[in-house]
């Protein structure tokens, strides 16, 4: 790469909008390769996830981001976005900037990057921005990779932001309606706000009763008048224990596969020693009110066939061992 000595004050060439086609996508970053002029290595994933950007409809070509080549026609900047072009095998309109000085790049991508709740507020979303967009997030990849991705593999899919603004409005467009019982939960549960409000807008989606999520979300949030067998007052201990994982990129999907779990044994008079959620299980499916499926019999989906164990006759005694509150009541007025 040479290092022209050009003036600060010289005049910068004109970006001029272009179609760029796989083909000369691909001469591009050949060049790019061959004489060195980016030393910035190309993130293949990034480049795969602007692909489904273009392939989705996502993209929008006026994109004002220019494309800057250098006198040998090197890109720059936007190496990414050609990879893209070739990996989509669509052409693409950029506005380019041809024989630009090798010296531009140490001022070029200075800025802060926008955010997924930066670009939500641009489609009309007014409060709790970054955890609805997390959310958002969390909710497609339940829906989308639950039964065929591990939940701790999870962390490893990322979306643009034009994606996750395409997600909410056409899947999850009502998500506000229950920020309330969102912020209910984090103050009375101390759940994560991504989790909290996965777990609330899915049971309301698939659970098939308002009536009974109201219930069970009150005594979840309040803790009054659970008893010792409530599948309710397990998980409240697991986050009420200060030694609880709180950080990291997994917690979210722990958090919200603990709540599944929670509201699956309840709604199907089940319960737990101990709040649990293994790493080599699935993400619950959200039991319907009703149903005659019983969530002991698929608590456990996991490809592991020792994991899927129905309750123990340990447990079954325990249960029985557990006295009546209101008859011990009566014993002690007597």
């Amino acid at each position: 790469m040479n290092d022209e000595s050009t003036s600060s004050s010289a005049p910068l060439p004109l970006p001029v909008r272009e179609i760029v086609t796989p083909a000369a996508a691909a001469e591009i970053l050949e060049k790019t390769r061959l004489h060195g002029c980016n030393p910035r290595k190309l993130d293949a994933s990034h480049a795969r996830r602007l692909a489904r950007d273009m392939c989705n409809g996502s993209w929008n070509d006026y994109n004002p981001d220019v494309l800057s080549l250098c006198s040998h026609g090197a890109a720059i900047q936007g190496q990414h976005r050609l990879e893209a072009v070739i990996i989509s095998k669509t052409p693409r309109s950029f506005l380019v900037v041809r024989d630009l000085p090798h010296q531009t790049a140490t001022i070029m991508d200075c800025g802060k990057a926008r955010s997924a709740a930066t670009a939500l507020s641009l489609v009309g979303v007014e409060r709790h921005r970054k955890d609805i967009s997390s959310t958002v997030r969390l909710l497609r990849l339940y829906d989308a990779e639950r039964k065929k991705t591990a939940w701790p593999a999870w962390r490893s899919v990322i979306y643009t932001n034009a994606e996750i603004v395409r997600f909410f409005q056409s899947d999850y467009s009502d998500l506000p309606d229950f920020l309330p019982l969102m912020t209910a939960m984090k103050s009375g549960l101390y759940s994560a706000p991504a989790a909290s409000l996965a777990c609330v807008y899915l049971v309301h989606r698939d659970g098939g009763s308002t009536s009974q999520a109201h219930d069970f979300f009150q005594g979840l949030i309040s803790g009054a008048h659970l008893d010792t067998a409530d599948p309710r007052w397990v998980v409240r201990r697991y986050f009420q224990n200060p030694a609880r994982p709180r950080r990291g990129n997994t917690v979210s999907s722990l958090q919200l596969g603990l709540l599944l779990k929670t509201w699956n044994l309840w709604i199907s008079d089940g319960a737990w020693e101990m709040a649990y959620f293994r790493p080599n299980e699935r993400m619950p499916e959200v039991v319907r009110a009703g149903s005659a499926r019983r969530f002991t019999e698929v608590q456990h989906e996991s490809a592991d066939p020792d994991s899927s164990m129905p309750l123990s006759p340990r447990r079954k005694a325990r249960q029985a061992r557990v006295p009546d509150q209101n008859t011990n009541l009566a014993q002690a007025r007597s």
